[in-house]
This record gives structure tokens, sequence and C-alpha cells, in this order.
């Protein structure tokens, strides 16, 4: 009698005829999880070279560079030219200074530069009409021409 293991028998297709039903079950099953964990395995060795490779290629945040003498003189100007900034939009829009002045430190943080940039001048301020956005407009012109037939 030749003794062949299960899974070589499971393997023979002469031979898996032979196999009674629990043979075939446990053959099946040693298949099924040798598939699994291979897979597994896999793709826990792609997670961990995508997790190196992250590490590898993320950039470290640079600091910015300040000059020790320009430093204060730079950032007082800025302060100076905004203030002027806001005074004037103030007078021609009439809209209050502090209005402008948070209108203005929320898009600076929303784009992630420092609050003395001073880059940012505010040409135009307007109150939108009516009761709905245009995003409501649009919203509604939509639904409208949905239930079109």
């Amino acid at each position: 009698m030749n003794d062949l293991s299960i899974m070589q028998k499971f393997a023979d297709p002469a031979l898996f005829d032979t196999l009674s039903f629990s043979e075939k079950s446990i053959g099946a099953l040693i298949t099924t999880l040798m598939g699994m964990g291979i897979t597994f395995s896999v793709l826990i060795l792609l997670w961990g070279l995508i997790v190196l490779m992250a590490k590898l290629t993320a950039e470290k945040p640079k600091p910015p560079k300040v000059n020790q003498e320009e430093g204060p003189a730079k950032t007082a100007t800025a302060t100076n030219a905004a203030a002027a900034t806001i005074t004037n939009a103030s007078s021609t829009l009439g809209i209050s200074p502090e209005l402008i002045a948070v209108i203005s430190a929320a898009i600076e943080s929303f784009e992630g530069k420092t609050a003395n940039a001073g880059n940012l001048i505010i040409r135009k301020i307007s109150r939108a009409t009516g009761q709905a956005t245009s995003w409501g407009n649009a919203g509604n012109s939509e639904a409208i021409a949905s239930r079109k037939f």
C-alpha cells in the first residue's frame, strides 16, 4: 500500500476520486487555510512596505526663515500696511474695521499663512442677496430639472 498524504492524493486527479468525503473536506480546509494565510502574509508585507516608503518619502516641515535684524521691522511694516488697508476698506465699504480684520484673519488662517503675513488685501466685501445662496439656487434648479418629463 502506497502511503501518500492527504494533500498528495488531493493534488492527483486520478487518486482524488478514491478519497472519502472527510478526506476531501480536510484537503479543502487545508487548501483554504494555506491560500488565505499566504494572501494575508503578502498583504501584511505590502502594508509594511507602504508604511516604510511613506516614512522615507515624507517631507519634514521647514521652519520659516526670519532674519533677526529684519524680523520685527518687517512685521511692524506688514501690520501697519494691514491696518491701513482695513482703514481704507472700512471707510469705502461702510463695514466695521473689526469685521474686516476677522474676515482677513480667517482667510489667512484657512490658507495656512501666518497671522502677520500682511499680503492679503481685501478690496470688496459684499453681502449675498436674497434668502438663498448660489449653492441653494443651483440645487433648486437641479431638483426642478430632475422632475421634468
